[in-house]
């Protein structure tokens, strides 16, 4: 890795390995707790890895919460948690 990051070691070889996640959906990949606004690292139903803060939408879902290790999304009335993957 070229940067340095708080990101778990065993998170980071997960997100590496092309098995370790589900392919065709949503994945978190990180999260990252800042005191002006906690973002998330997800990786797309396409593929594409973006970042995304409270608010932001995702295809017809629109995050609600970020916590340590996890996503909340809100799509109509029904609410998904996404966790990262444990190593």
């Amino acid at each position: 890795m070229a940067s340095e990051t708080d990101t778990p070691r065993e998170t980071l070889e997960t997100a590496t390995d092309k098995n370790a996640l589900p392919s065709g959906r949503l994945a978190l990949l990180g999260t990252f707790m800042k005191p002006d606004g906690d973002r998330a690292l997800i990786r797309t139903a396409s593929g594409k890895i973006a970042t995304v803060t409270k608010g932001a939408t995702i295809g017809n879902a629109k995050v609600i919460a970020i916590e340590e290790g996890k996503l909340v999304l809100m799509r109509g009335t029904n609410t998904t948690t996404l966790e990262m993957p444990r190593g």
